[in-house]
């Protein structure tokens, strides 16, 4: 039976709130919790935590939610990874259902699926209900919480999150699944969506509720441009300007300060490094 590991990152008085991701004990299911930690005020562990034989935690200092990750990628052990936050809920139909689609498709190693959403609530996002290959030109919104992946897939191909990407990055603050994605895709890992849920969570999204042409999707299209097509993210900016104009301007935007911030997120990227150094306390 192949293992489960659900990987949840957290910070400061987040960690209070993890008790109620976890489900009760079960064989081959296991809890790593990446907790950062900003200030001494934060640091104390929940008891309830402490008193689990299946749960992991380690702390580590400073912020940054692809850091956070990126350290749980480092702990963690198991055969299928699962990507979870401290308000994300689970049931244990969730787990089989994950396990079931692994052990049937042996040749995947990253898999997407769907968010479940409470009752009374709209579906999470538009899913396809037809099961597809990701590639290059596929395009599917991903969300961190829709993605499992073969641990040993992942390691053994040295792949990470992007530290200039995500919730407490220096200029990027969302798109880091979309670069993990591509960055698997590009490492040869084949890469599938089913339309199958596997967790809940409430319809709360701040890229949800962005505009289409908001200064910070247009940072992260061009930063995310230069991470797939290198220096040609620059002249894709002024195609996509040129493609856009009429729409930006219909709706009050001025075509040149699009351009711009394209041009930033692309600059960005070139200019700067991916890693963050880390300083790690291990809990337990």
């Amino acid at each position: 039976m192949e293992t489960i590991s659900l990987l949840i990152a957290t910070i400061d008085a987040g960690i209070k709130k993890v008790d109620r991701v976890l489900l009760e004990p079960r064989p081959g299911v296991h809890y790593y919790i990446s907790h950062q930690v900003t200030g001494e005020l934060f640091r104390k562990i929940p008891e309830s935590l402490m008193a689990r034989s299946d749960v992991q935690i380690s702390q580590i200092k400073g912020r940054g939610l692809s850091h956070n990750r990126n350290h749980l990628l480092d702990i963690a052990m198991g055969d299928i990874a699962l990507l979870a936050d401290d308000d994300a809920r689970y049931r244990m139909e969730y787990f089989e259902t994950l396990r079931s689609i692994f052990t049937e498709h042996q040749d995947i190693d990253v898999a997407c699926f769907k968010i479940a959403t409470p009752e009374g609530e709209p579906e999470y996002k538009e899913y396809s209900e037809e099961s597809f290959l990701l590639n290059y030109t596929s395009r599917h919104y991903i969300s961190s919480l829709e993605v499992a992946f073969r641990l040993s897939a992942v390691k053994k191909m040295g792949l990470k999150f992007d530290e200039r990407f995500g919730i407490g990055s220096e200029f990027i603050t969302y798109g880091e699944e979309a670069v993990f994605i591509h960055d698997c895709i590009k490492a040869g890992l084949k890469v599938k969506y089913f339309p199958e849920y596997i967790v809940e969570h409430a319809v709360d999204s701040t890229v949800r509720r962005m505009d289409e042409f908001d200064k910070q999707r247009n940072i992260f299209k061009g930063a995310y441009d230069a991470r797939r097509y290198g220096w040609l993210a620059f002249p894709a900016a002024f195609v996509g300007t040129f493609i856009q104009r009429q729409k930006l301007m219909e709706d009050g935007i001025n075509p040149f300060h699009y351009l711009g911030q394209r041009l930033r997120g692309a600059a960005y990227i070139f200019g700067s490094k991916g890693d963050v150094e880390k300083k790690v306390v291990k809990i337990k």
